[in-house]
């Protein structure tokens, strides 16, 4: 570290509440050390700050000096520089030896789990007999994925315009789920339930 102020930069933004943004805003626009640079453009940028909301340990071997432990992160946080820095911490040092990935999104690794051959198990059932029952238990929608958002159903005809990047309008909107706030991310769906795009919202669903 060039200076004490990147740890505490880190350490602050990872593994505290976030009840003080505005000096840690003026710290992030002072601090402007290699360590966080892109690798490309090789000059200092203005780093992104990411939140672990929740982590914990796990196990840790005496003896090999390992550890596991589990992070509830923000996407785009860097796990492997964050065993580097709490190696740093440490005064011992560490690196990552395995990464594992137990949950995206609303998708966790004991949901919806299936190997390639289930999958090929299941278009063979599908081929034979017309049956698509096991291939929709294997293969999910995309819907799936957007569950945790907000629903606003347009109306079939604005639903090309939509996909052209027209934006929503409220003559468009045929219905819509209540506490829906400004700037909100929403999915946009199909009166078939299909979903049609992500979008941000102008209004709050309690306009009128």
């Amino acid at each position: 570290f060039r200076s004490v102020r990147t740890l505490e930069l880190f350490f602050f933004n990872f593994f505290s509440e976030p009840r003080a943004w505005s000096s840690l805003s003026s710290l992030q626009e002072r601090n402007t050390s290699a360590l966080f640079d892109f690798m490309r453009s090789r000059r200092a940028r203005r780093r992104l700050l990411a939140t672990i909301y929740a982590s914990r340990l796990l196990d840790y071997d005496e003896q090999r000096h390992m550890a596991v432990f589990w992070a509830k992160c923000e996407a785009g946080t860097y796990i492997r520089t964050l065993c580097v820095h709490l190696g740093l911490v440490l005064g011992c040092g560490a690196h990552m030896q395995e990464l594992r990935r137990v949950r995206s999104g609303n998708l966790g690794e004991r949901d919806h789990l299936v190997t390639m051959h289930d999958v090929l198990d299941a278009m063979h059932v599908y081929d034979s007999t017309r049956d698509e029952t096991y291939l929709r238990r294997t293969i999910f929608p995309l819907e799936l994925l957007l569950t945790g958002f907000p629903r606003i159903v347009v109306k079939d005809s604005c639903v090309n315009a939509i996909c052209y990047g027209a934006k929503l309008m409220i003559p468009g909107v045929l219905r819509f789920e209540s506490g829906i706030e400004v700037h909100q991310e929403v999915v946009l769906m199909t009166t078939k339930g299909e979903a049609i795009a992500l979008g941000k919202t102008c209004v709050h669903s309690h306009f009128t």
